[in-house]
């Protein structure tokens, strides 16, 4: 009878999260010079989400700072 080994893989789920957010970031620059507000926001909270998960905190109210100022800048509504 063999043993059930448990491998950690939280270090290998907190790396995915990061490069995910960073890729998730490099598309909304992409869709930024083109544009195309709306995606780029909605990337940009997609990364800050994989952020929070890998638990990079700091990172995640970076890109939550930097959505904030393209949607105010780009999306406000004009009166």
């Amino acid at each position: 009878m063999s043993e059930d080994k448990q491998i950690d893989t939280s270090a290998q789920f907190i790396e995915f999260y990061k490069k995910k957010a960073e890729n998730l970031i490099s598309l909304a620059d992409n869709h930024l010079k083109s544009k195309e507000y709306k995606k780029c926001l909605e990337l940009l909270n997609q990364a800050y989400g994989m952020y929070q998960k890998g638990h990079y905190n700091n990172e995640a109210e970076k890109i939550k700072k930097r959505f904030t100022e393209i949607k105010e800048q780009f999306l406000k509504k004009k009166e």
